[in-house]
């Protein structure tokens, strides 16, 4: 029998890692709850998983809690750590996953299956086979994300007209996402409406 060992990194904290081994039937519940014992969070707040690519872009979200309305299809239904097995979502040999715990102070672990290793007789998973740093408190841990913010190197193009015709906007480090601009205008505009 085998076990999955995952490599657990913390957004903006470069010495901070934590390596954990599981089993591959337990679920993504029981991968949550090792990572509370392991990081040392009391477990009081809500929390997801994602399914990401190998740029770390998020794709399907797994719930600690369905937070749905009765009545949503079951194709809208969310995906629930207790009913989702590992081994259903790793189709990676590195299959990355991000985690979300705290929504207000955002703590961002970035996972991914690091290593599938015999399992050891009279062992019991998950466990955590390597930490270095620490984790920094919450209200420090959120002031330093939110200096990041302002240090994106996308700039956003609200009118892509400006831009001389042998200019394009990749080619400069700009993004444009028109739909999105738009979207954003029409929701500013109508708040203005409002006030």
């Amino acid at each position: 029998m085998h076990v999955y060992r995952f490599r657990l990194l913390l957004e903006d904290v470069d010495n901070f890692c934590r390596d954990i081994e599981i089993m591959p039937n337990s679920t993504f519940e029981d991968l949550h709850k090792a990572i509370l014992q392991i990081v040392g969070f009391d477990g009081k707040e809500l929390a997801s998983f994602y399914i990401s690519n190998s740029k770390w872009n998020r794709k399907k979200e797994i719930t600690l809690v369905d937070m749905s309305e009765e009545g949503d299809d079951n194709e809208n239904a969310p995906l629930l750590m207790g009913k989702c097995k590992l081994s259903d979502f790793i189709d990676d040999p590195h299959q990355r996953f991000i985690y979300v715990y705290d929504f207000m102070n955002m703590y961002e672990f970035y996972i991914e299956l690091y290593k599938i290793v015999p399992s050891e007789k009279g062992i019991k998973y998950p466990r955590c086979v390597k930490q270095s740093g620490i984790l920094p408190k919450a209200g420090s841990f959120i002031s330093s994300q939110s200096s990041s913010i302002f240090e994106a190197e996308e700039i956003f193009v609200e009118d892509e007209a400006y831009l001389k015709e042998d200019d394009d906007a990749d080619s400069l480090g700009l993004f444009s996402d028109r739909d999105e601009i738009v979207g954003f205008a029409e929701e500013s505009s109508d708040s203005l409406k409002d006030d």
